[in-house]
Formats: C-alpha cells, structure tokens, sequence
C-alpha cells in the first residue's frame, strides 16, 4: 500500500526544475530589458545629437553665421585689453622706479615706453596660449581657435599675436577693418594663423560640425 501511495503521490521534480528554470530565465529576461532599454537610450541620445549637426554644406554656411565674434564685439574686447595693458605697464613703471618708462623708438610701433612694449606682447601671447582669450576677450565672452576648432599651438599664438599684430600696426590698423567683410570675420592676423575668433557658446557644436562634415567629406 505504501508503495502505491508512493507512486500515486505527485512528483515535484518537474515542478522544481520548472522552478528552478523560471528563476533562472528571470535575470536573463532582465538583463535583456536593461540592455535593450540601454541600446535605445543611446540611439535616441545619437539621434537628438545627429539632428543637431548640418547634412549639408548649405546647412552649416547657414548655421555657422552665428559662429563668430563681429567687429564691434572684438573692438570692445580689445578697448578692455588696452587699458588692462596701460595699467600694468604703469604699474610696472611705478616699480622699476622709472626704469621701465624709457621711450624708445621701435620699429613699426614708433616711440613708445619699454613697459609697454613688454606688457602689450608678454599679455596677448600668454593670455591667448594658455586660455585661448585675453580678459577683454573673457568678458565678451569670445576666444581664439584655429580654423578646424582646435586650441592655438605656441607658433600659431606667435604668428597671431607678434607676426599678425605687427603687420597690423604698419599698415595703420586697416586690416582690423577686414572683420566687417569676411564671411568668418577674419582681420589680417587671423589669415596669417589661421585662426579664426568664435562665441564661447558656439565653439563646441563648431567643433562637432566640423568634424561631421570631415567625415562627410571622406565618406562622399
């Protein structure tokens, strides 16, 4: 009779294993929802990324009107620069006891304190190397990069700011007046770098689009 009991009794095997297999189906389903919800995470962030970058060379002429910085904004910035300049180099003057105020005459910039010569040169290389803007600069809210979006190596800051700068002064500052006309708003200096002088809001999505369309290119 036991035995028939035995026998008659219902087997949990099945079940246990039928247990044992769900429980062991139920992480794997749930790493699959985490990754398949992962995956379309990413393709949505690419996507909403892609559509705000050009498909087309008309596209980014378009868009990149809004690049860079116009005459008025960089005059501005370049006014700050001058009388920071001035200060210094006065400053300087007052502790070198006058050592610093000699007035020399200097090729293409004419007679003008030592002080002065130094601070205006030491002032625009430094400040653009390093941060890519002089405190006028930072204030108008403009920095240097090169054309592709790239910081400024030490040559390019030297034919920039030295090469660029001087050229600039002997031809009585006229070349400044190029900003006004150019589709980049390119005064001499920056043809010589290379470079061009951008709004800080617009330099990362600059860079990104130029990046598009090299691979457009490459791609075409």
């Amino acid at each position: 009779m036991n035995n028939d009991l035995n026998n008659n009794r219902p087997s949990n095997e099945p079940l246990l294993n039928g247990g044992t297999t769900v429980a062991s189906d139920e992480p794997t389903r749930n790493e699959e929802l985490v990754k398949e919800h992962k995956d379309t995470k990413e393709a949505q962030e690419k996507l909403e990324k892609d559509f705000s970058l050009p498909t087309s060379l008309e596209d980014y002429l378009m868009l990149s009107k809004n690049f860079y910085a116009g005459f008025w904004t960089r005059f501005v910035a370049y006014v700050i620069d001058m009388i920071v300049i001035y200060a210094i180099s006065s400053l300087l003057n007052t502790i070198s006891f006058g050592l610093l105020n000699k007035v020399l005459d200097f090729p293409i910039l004419g007679e003008e304190s030592l002080s002065y010569v130094i601070v205006m040169f030491t002032y625009f290389i430094a400040l653009t190397y390093f941060f890519s803007q002089t405190l006028g600069k930072m204030i108008m809210k403009i920095k240097v990069e090169t054309n592709k979006g790239e910081k400024l190596s030490f040559a390019d800051v030297v034919y920039r700011e030295l090469v660029g700068r001087l050229l600039t002064i002997f031809l009585a500052y006229l070349p400044y007046l190029a900003v006004v006309f150019t589709n980049k708003k390119k005064g001499l200096h920056d043809y010589i770098a290379d470079t061009v002088v951008v709004k800080e809001d617009f330099s990362s999505i600059r860079r990104q689009m130029n990046e598009r369309l090299e691979n457009m290119k490459q791609e075409g």
